[in-house]
């Protein structure tokens, strides 16, 4: 009996034709068969594959035809692997077993492969034959059920423990693999709001957006659904330092997901992540071990803050945690002061306290890295509490001094604001030191505004009672309604710097700062622009109207006794205001400055910052609706005037 690995056909009928009799048999059989099919030449060539092939992989058959099976390798099995696979061929003529391949949207599929070999009546072989069974061996069980259980049904990635096993594999051929841990985040809310049919569509999309970053990425990757709403990514890198490497895959990640998600009939919402990173050397640790690292990192990330959190540095931040601590009692977080400056006349109108943590050795902590902190920890209201009490006794020292005292604004977190009684708490504080209540401004974060309207309504009432200012701060990048915006008693809106900085080369955005500066004024309020960094951004502001700035065009944070000569006059942006221009955009403004005096800018991200612009349609939608109601002119994003009233002069330009 001839061997069943074996099929005899005339040595002959090997003809890219497929002209004989038994060929013609076997394509239509190949034609006829549920499982995937794929016919090469004895060194691997692709000559044929079925429409089951065509559907599993993704190709179509003009993208196969012609080329080697590995186009399909997926990268988790090396060498070793495929020289056994040949060697078993040209030896028995058969090979079976798993095998893990590379659709062609990048996502990875297990499966249980048959290869025989085909030989003429010579005995040389002719053809290899290989198939995707739907029914392996009783050993390994159903294929079907093998396939269920090692993908999730709703997005088609890999499942959990099928994750874990091919970051095994890849982590035998690389010397260092990248397990990042992906949430979404406000998952259960949307399932809430929206229905589960709505949930599964953003689970779809997301799945579709993080293989297609790390198909892009051209290296070994998997990707998988290991939770609800988790997600997970094996990065192979064949750097051991690999920071870059990473940083720089993480920062097209959170671009990617940032882009609004489709929820059918015409809705779109654009959602956040959290992402954590664990780093398994070779043979240091399991991938399943990584992953839960990386899901232990992730659970430490700020929702809606794209901050990559790695796990090697969380020990490094349990550390910084207790520092901080006493740093807190042993009032070690110092205030630097960042001027304001009115656009129109160069005069200073008033400075921002900023946090900053001095050690006892002189060095800093970047305020990027312990206001998080901070935040997850629960400090930040005792740190807000700091830095206003400091800042008060600062405005008796200056007075003290015979200078004009400017008004301070001091950030007000959540904690702070939310607390009971917490308007009597700063009028106890002002009457301590004897201060009147004009010269302190409060900034509260957009976000923060739109909780409980009435209780926040009543919040703010009590404050402009007692004669302090109210800033909304980072406009444009939180949840505000102008309808909301008409009704609280605020005075000042501080536009996000991240609007100020894409001006140069967006023209959008710089439609979008001269709606939130009209639209300002026409609500009676006066427009502070962060972050201005150049001087083209400066004149742009000047031209749209905008009362206010600051940025490190016009004086970085200072200290005590850099803001003291300020507040004597020596103005280090004057020049700015002269009828001449300066030749050029970078001026000293840190003179007697000391610590880690940076810019009110957002966290520094190990991802790097993400260029986007974060307003919506839906903010759009509320500035005409307030529009209509107060009279104010308005610029659809196409330049198109809406409602009644003059418009502002001033127009803006890019380049």
């Amino acid at each position: 009996m001839a061997d069943q690995s074996t099929i005899s056909i005339d040595a002959h009928s090997a003809h890219p034709a497929f002209g004989s009799e038994v060929v013609g048999m076997l394509l239509q059989a190949m034609r006829e068969s549920p499982a995937p099919m794929v016919l090469t030449e004895p060194d691997g060539c692709i000559l044929k594959v079925n429409e089951a092939f065509e559907c599993a992989t993704g190709y179509a058959m003009d993208e196969l035809v012609g080329r080697s099976p590995g186009m399909l390798r997926s990268g988790l099995q090396g060498r070793s692997f495929y020289s056994t696979m040949w060697a078993s061929l040209g030896s028995q003529g058969r090979w079976q077993g798993e095998i893990w391949n590379r659709r062609k949207d990048g996502q990875l599929s297990q499966e249980y492969l048959t290869i025989v070999t085909l030989r003429g009546s010579d005995g040389v072989a002719a053809y290899h034959l290989g198939t995707y069974a739907e029914q392996a061996s009783q050993q390994l069980g159903s294929g079907r059920a093998r396939r269920d259980a090692a993908t999730d049904a709703t997005t088609g990635l890999l499942s959990r423990k099928a994750f874990t096993e091919a970051a095994d594999l890849l982590s035998e051929k690389s010397p260092l693999v990248h397990v990042l841990a992906l949430d979404i985040d406000g998952f259960t809310e949307l399932n809430e709001l929206h229905g589960l049919v709505s949930g599964d569509a953003v689970l779809r999309q997301m799945a579709l957006r993080c293989t297609e970053v790390a198909a892009a990425d051209g290296r070994p990757a998997v990707v998988a659904r290991v939770g609800p709403d988790e997600f997970a990514i094996a990065l192979a890198d064949p750097h051991t330092e690999g920071g870059d490497a990473v940083q720089s895959f993480a920062s097209r990640l959170y671009a990617k997901t940032a882009l609004p998600f489709d929820l059918g009939e015409g809705k779109h919402i654009q959602i956040s992540v959290s992402v954590g990173l664990s780093s398994l050397a070779q043979g240091c640790a399991s991938a399943a071990e990584a992953l839960l690292h990386a899901s232990a990192a992730r659970q430490e990330a700020v929702p809606g803050l794209p901050m990559l959190q790695c796990y090697e540095a969380q020990d490094r931040q349990r550390r910084m945690a207790l520092a901080l601590r006493d740093a807190v009692r042993l009032e070690q977080i110092t205030v630097a002061y960042q001027p304001k400056v009115n656009l129109a006349s160069g005069q200073l109108s008033g400075v921002e306290a900023l946090a900053r943590w001095v050690l006892p050795d002189g060095s800093s902590i970047s305020p990027a890295e312990f206001i998080p902190l901070a935040e997850r920890r629960g400090l930040i209201g005792l740190i807000g509490d700091s830095v206003m009490e400091q800042a008060l006794a600062q405005i008796v020292a200056w007075q003290t001094m015979g200078l004009a005292a400017p008004v301070v604004a001091v950030n007000f977190s959540a904690l702070q604001f939310q607390r009971q009684n917490y308007v009597q708490h700063v009028a106890l504080a002002l009457d301590r030191h004897g201060i009147p209540a004009r010269l302190l401004e409060i900034e509260l974060t957009e976000s923060l505004l739109f909780g409980d309207i009435d209780a926040v309504m009543l919040s703010l009432k009590s404050f402009r009672n007692l004669g302090v200012a109210l800033s909304i701060d980072d406009f444009g990048t939180g949840y505000s309604s102008l309808a909301y915006l008409r009704r609280f008693p605020v005075q000042y809106l501080k536009i996000d710097r991240q609007f100020v900085s894409a001006m140069g080369d967006d023209a959008s955005a710089c439609e979008i700062v001269r709606l939130i500066v009209d639209m300002a004024h026409r609500l009676n309020l006066r427009c502070i622009a962060e972050g201005i960094e150049t001087e083209a951004q400066l004149r742009l502001l000047q031209s749209m109207g905008c009362d206010e700035g600051q940025g490190f065009l016009l004086a970085r944070p200072l200290d005590t006794s850099a803001m003291q000569a300020v507040l004597a006059g020596r103005l280090p942006w004057a020049a700015l205001f002269k009828s001449a221009p300066v030749e050029s955009e970078q001026v000293d403004m840190d003179q007697g400055a000391q610590g880690d005096c940076q810019p009110q800018s957002p966290p520094a991200r190990c991802n790097g910052d993400v260029a986007t612009v974060p307003f919506s349609e839906g903010l759009f939608q509320d500035m005409r609706a307030a529009a209509d109601t107060s009279g104010a002119a308005f610029l659809s994003p196409q330049g198109a005037p809406r409602g009644p009233g003059p418009l502002r002069s001033g127009m803006c330009q890019t380049g």
